[in-house]
């Protein structure tokens, strides 16, 4: 299998060399790894643009081929499994079955590019029990939202949620908001308080905690959710909270604001041949994330 791997970017004030890098990796055992992707998008349809929406089956068949030869406690995928038409799960249902590690899925926005009468449906046939929900393992905790919860997509036409997520999202443009778009969204003010709930919980069992969305809260406000503002003071005062990691911004995206890192994932769906996965080592100090295809390498030290 072909791919490539980018050279590691070290972030957070560190001067290891590559070498040293590479010496440490080999001396420490992570305490677990995991996998990741974003935007598979597929869609039985033509090619838009930069879109090869018929190569995400075999990119996705390729991405797993790569994952199942480690060792993963599980993988993420970050939303938009699908760009559209509920059928579209039908194509890669069995390809992602043959991932030996748990596939959790976070929501995004094409993924309810749906008929009206399949959109209840989608969560469970991401075999999402709840849209946000939060997973615990070996003192991490990994806390996946639901970015789509208030959105102008997410909710059947004429219903009180759409125009609700409409009206709002109508103040975000009169108020001048980057993120003012039909296919961004927030989180709802209870899965915010779960969130909030969430870290407190996280700080009184000296847990780490690794939040996941579709949407990214930093550093592109074109793309992000239409509260980044409040979703990052809420991680930024609870230090147990170390990075967020989402999709949504094909071309990826890093910056680290408060000591919180904010890493968008590259699209797998861009370019016809060229893939974009990675999977990631988790130290008790960082984490360390190998890129495969598009997708670059990251060293991300915990603050």
């Amino acid at each position: 299998m072909k791919h490539s791997r980018r050279k590691f970017i070290v972030t957070a004030g560190s001067t290891l060399s590559s070498a040293a890098l590479a010496s440490s990796k080999t001396k420490e055992a992570p305490v677990f790894s995991f996998g990741l992707m974003a935007d598979c998008q597929y869609v039985d349809a033509e090619t838009r643009g930069t879109r090869f929406y018929r190569e995400s089956p075999r990119k996705l068949a390729e991405a797993i081929g790569e994952l199942n030869q480690k060792d993963l406690a599980f993988t993420f995928h970050v939303g938009d499994f699908i760009d559209r038409e509920f059928e579209s799960f039908a194509k890669l249902d069995p390809i992602a079955a043959t991932l030996r590690s748990t596939l959790y899925h976070a929501l995004g926005n094409h993924d309810y590019e749906v008929a009206d009468e399949d959109k209840e449906k989608v969560p469970g046939r991401l075999g999402l029990e709840r849209n946000y929900y939060s997973v615990q393992k070996d003192g991490f905790r990994f806390v996946v939202l639901d970015t789509t919860d208030v959105s102008v997509y997410r909710h059947p036409g004429g219903t009180a949620q759409q125009k609700a997520a409409k009206e709002e999202l109508a103040k975000w443009k009169a108020a001048g908001s980057r993120s003012a778009s039909s296919w961004n969204s927030r989180p709802g003010e209870e899965q915010i308080a779960w969130i909030e709930n969430e870290l407190k919980t996280a700080t009184e069992k000296e847990e780490t905690v690794l939040v996941l969305g579709h949407h990214p809260v930093l550093p592109d406000a074109s793309h992000s959710i239409w509260n980044a503002g409040a979703i990052h003071e809420l991680f930024a005062k609870h230090s147990c909270a170390k990075l967020y990691l989402n999709g949504h911004n094909h071309a990826g995206a890093y910056t680290d604001e408060q000591g919180v890192h904010y890493l968008t994932l590259d699209g797998m769906v861009e370019t016809e041949s060229t893939n974009a996965f990675a999977y990631a080592d988790l130290f008790p100090d960082r984490l360390e994330i190998t890129g495969f295809g598009r997708q670059e390498s990251h060293t991300l030290k915990f603050r």
